[in-house]
């Protein structure tokens, strides 16, 4: 027999005998008194890999193996002390420290259970803005929720912890005064601005009575990544889950070079920095997912899903949103991260999700159903800060139903009910040759630093707007508008200002702008000038060229010639002499095409109702401070060329 025959017999003969003495071993001795060992039958046990199985487990006593996720089995732990003693306490159920909350939750008597949604409130001082904190008491006391949700840059550059409780407690103060249970999760802003570490914050959260906030599994990503049950009515069985996930700050600098060695992959915002959810986030929900289901006799739970950083499919689904159920507007890019973590995928795999909140995107009210998932944002009820708009404030509302808790309505609560889009059902096409002129009337002007910027560095009040007489076309009436005072920079001398008007239609097959403008009077130039669209969607963010962010043409006849020259916006979309295309001392009709004046890569169509118009103007010179660029007859119009002739103008 050769030598390493040998060695193979000595080694299976120990084997053999190894598997003898386990398998000896493992029988458990029969107790003295003969009683059985149902009250310690072996319970399921959760491994950190995969969903187990959390169904009952046979307590015959005759099986002493347990199967492992391999599909194998391993010899049974025995718990039976040698002498007999069988009250060894059984395995935990994996999901109790889960499902713990300090308020339990559940479906009230009207048989619904509703969740308010406040987001972005950037808190940062001992004391809140008045007029916040009673925007969310209104909200508040409005809508009577079950359960509060903070969906992140709750604060930001907090100096110390004592000022970080201070802005906590002025958030949460109407809403812990009617004992309502509220919940948060953390933004970008929430890390990357404060002093105080994440752990420590959610401790401080953590303190106030009616906070059902969770700090979840140290090992993971983040902070507070956990779930809270919403029992039945009776108070029995979870029949709707709220999941709350940490989506993090920014991409470290390495990130960004590991990830993306040459370009970003997401081109809805090109270059961003923002994090995303990892993937043992995305695994413990997985895992915690199948556990709910099993525990429910097999039948997915239920759920809603919130976290500050949308996904990319928000962009996704708005972008192809022809035939999809979708409310709101989408008034700034989606500001997703640069890397698609596959969370969505998950989703639709596991099927419990039916709605997701984000906030983050401060002025997009949007919902819109992307393969059965309602992809929502929320909205901020506070206007203290840039990007703010005051005419959407407010929190969304989502409604359960524990009858069919699959069937999740939201909406958002604004607290300027009238902030709600308006019917324009009854919209006509508008004619082309429609004009708008300052004849009759006097329009409502909204006033604002460029981007509505109402900060005073954009030192609103020496923003001049006036409707005169003998300053229009013809020496009809006019509009003036100017910057008082020269600022510091020429870029400081901006202004932006947006009307309504007369009447409102569908732009139908109008496909220019035009307006007279008189710049020759006063010698007025732009360092940056364009105009814009306003629509049915929104009172704030137009459809603008400077939106557009190419090179583009427009088209000016000056008075007294029968002759259009074609002028170009610059890369950004702005014509005047900081774009290549000065406009000094010009004076006739200028055409803009309607095509080139987008918002957030969308385009206006044949069915956009048009409200109003927008202007936005940069002076050039400090000699033009206090003179005015005269404006009338604003048109829309099917050719340029032919107007004038058609419309009698």
């Amino acid at each position: 027999m050769s030598k390493k025959i040998k060695q193979c017999a000595i080694v299976i003969a120990l084997l053999v005998m190894l598997m003898f003495v386990v398998s000896c071993g493992s029988q458990t001795p029969a107790s003295s008194d003969n009683t059985t060992n149902e009250d310690t039958a072996e319970q399921p046990i959760a491994n950190d890999t995969s969903p187990v199985d959390t169904a009952a487990a046979d307590t015959s006593g005759d099986d002493t193996s347990s199967t492992v996720e391999d599909g194998t089995t391993s010899p049974a732990t025995d718990t039976t002390a040698a002498n007999g003693d069988d009250n060894t306490p059984e395995q935990e159920d994996p999901l109790k420290e889960i499902l713990e909350s300090k308020h339990k939750l559940s479906f009230g008597e009207d048989g619904n259970f509703k969740i308010l949604v406040l987001s972005d409130i950037h808190a940062s001082t001992p004391k809140l803005n008045s007029e916040t904190v009673e925007n969310i008491k209104l909200l508040v006391e409005r809508e009577m929720p079950d359960l509060v949700i903070l969906d992140g840059d709750n604060t930001w550059y907090v100096s110390n912890a004592n000022v970080l409780k201070s802005c906590i407690s002025e958030i949460v103060k109407p809403i812990e005064a009617l004992g309502i249970p509220w919940a948060h999760t953390y933004g970008n802003h929430d890390a990357e601005g404060n002093n105080v570490p994440k752990d420590k914050q959610q401790e401080i959260y953590e303190s106030f009575e009616y906070c059902v906030s969770k700090a979840g599994d140290e090992d993971l990503t983040g902070v507070g990544n956990y779930l809270l049950p919403i029992y039945s009515s009776d108070g029995e069985n979870v029949e709707f889950a709220v999941w709350v996930l940490d989506s993090g700050s920014d991409l470290s600098a390495e990130e960004k070079r590991s990830l993306f060695p040459v370009t970003t992959v997401y081109e809805g915002h090109p270059g961003s920095n923002y994090d995303y959810i990892r993937p043992d986030q995305i695994r413990w929900y997985s895992e915690t997912s199948a556990l709910l289901k099993a525990s429910n006799g097999g039948k997915v739970v239920p759920g809603l899903m919130a976290f500050h950083i949308p996904l990319q499919e928000s962009y996704i689904a708005w972008e192809n949103r022809g035939g999809l159920t979708y409310t709101g507007d989408k008034r700034e890019d989606v500001c997703a991260s640069a890397v698609n973590s596959g969370l969505f995928s998950v989703l639709l795999q596991n099927g419990d999700i039916k709605a997701v909140v984000n906030g983050h995107d401060h002025i997009n009210d949007f919902m819109i159903e992307y393969y059965g998932i309602k992809l929502c944002q929320a909205v901020t009820p506070t206007a203290e800060n840039i990007y703010h708009d005051d005419s959407i404030l407010g929190g969304r509302v989502f409604v359960i139903s524990e009858e069919n808790p699959s069937e999740v309505e939201t909406y958002i609560s604004y607290v300027h009910e009238q902030a709600q889009k308006p019917d324009f059902s009854d919209a006509e096409e508008l004619p082309s040759g429609s004009v708008y002129d300052f004849e009759t009337g006097d329009p409502e002007f909204t006033i604002n630093g460029f981007d509505n910027d109402t900060a005073e560095s954009s030192k609103i009040d020496e923003i001049s707007v006036r409707i005169l007489d003998g300053v229009g076309l013809n020496g009809s009436r006019g509009l003036a508008v100017t910057r008082e005072k020269w600022n510091s920079t020429k870029a400081a001398n901006n202004a932006e200002f947006k009307w309504s008007a007369d009447e409102y239609g569908k732009l139908g097959s109008n496909k220019y702008l035009c307006v007279w403008m008189d710049m020759s009077t006063n010698s007025i130039d732009f360092r940056k000038a364009c105009w814009g669209i306003v629509t049915e969607y929104e009172e704030s963010r137009p459809f603008r060229t400077d939106n557009y962010d190419s090179r583009s043409p427009f088209y000016y006849l000056a008075d007294g010639s029968d002759t259009w020259e074609v002028l170009y916006h610059g890369s950004d979309g702005c014509f005047g002499e900081g774009d290549g295309e000065s406009v000094k001392g010009l004076k006739g009709w200028f055409a803009f095409p309607i095509e080139y004046m987008t918002r957030s890569g969308d385009s206006l169509d044949e069915n956009s109702v048009v409200t109003g118009f927008y202007f936005y103007f940069c002076l050039s010179e400090s000699g033009m401070a206090g003179k005015d660029t005269y404006i009338d007859n604003i048109t829309l119009v099917e050719d340029y060329k032919t107007f004038l002739t058609d419309s009698g103008n």
